[in-house]
């Protein structure tokens, strides 16, 4: 398998894990766009990307990255 291709496969599978391509993208931290390019084949997958894209692949869970919200004000409740 060419590194063209191994990059396409390995997006294309983070892509089915996450449930779409702008989850993937923002776990990725790049624009739904570019990881659509690579879908579709009509850009070459980066090294550091792929890199980034196997790393997610091998957590258990890839959770998408969320805003965190504010801590709660006042005093904490124990």
């Amino acid at each position: 398998m060419g590194e063209q291709k191994l990059g396409k496969e390995v997006i294309v599978r983070l892509v089915s894990k996450l449930g779409s391509v702008e989850k993937a993208a923002a776990r990725l931290g790049i624009r739904p766009g570019l990881v659509q390019r690579f879908v579709d084949g009509t850009s070459q997958v980066p090294d550091s990307l792929l890199l980034k894209a196997l790393d997610a692949m091998s957590d258990p869970v890839v959770p998408a990255l969320q805003p965190q919200s504010p801590p709660p004000k006042g005093r904490p409740v124990i």
